[in-house]
């Protein structure tokens, strides 16, 4: 089921797609979902590189050797 959502974009961009896709609407319609859909997998990938990361440093102890060697204390 899809849902519909209304952008309000600046002039400028609306018309460089207005260029792009002259009245082309189903071409504009794919091109704006595959963009969002693009961007979502790099957000939806990025947290979890953080949170990997942060639970890495967080098992050392400060002052330890092994929290050194994480890139912290030395």
């Amino acid at each position: 089921m899809s849902k519909k959502i209304t952008l309000h974009i600046d002039e400028n961009l609306y018309q460089r797609l207005e260029l792009i896709f002259e009245d082309d609407e189903q071409g504009l319609k794919n091109f704006i979902i595959n963009a969002l859909r693009n961007h979502l997998k790099t957000i939806n990938s990025s947290p979890e590189k953080k949170n990997d990361l942060e639970s890495y440093l967080k098992k050392g102890i400060s002052g330890s050797r092994t929290y050194g060697v994480k890139g912290q204390g030395w």
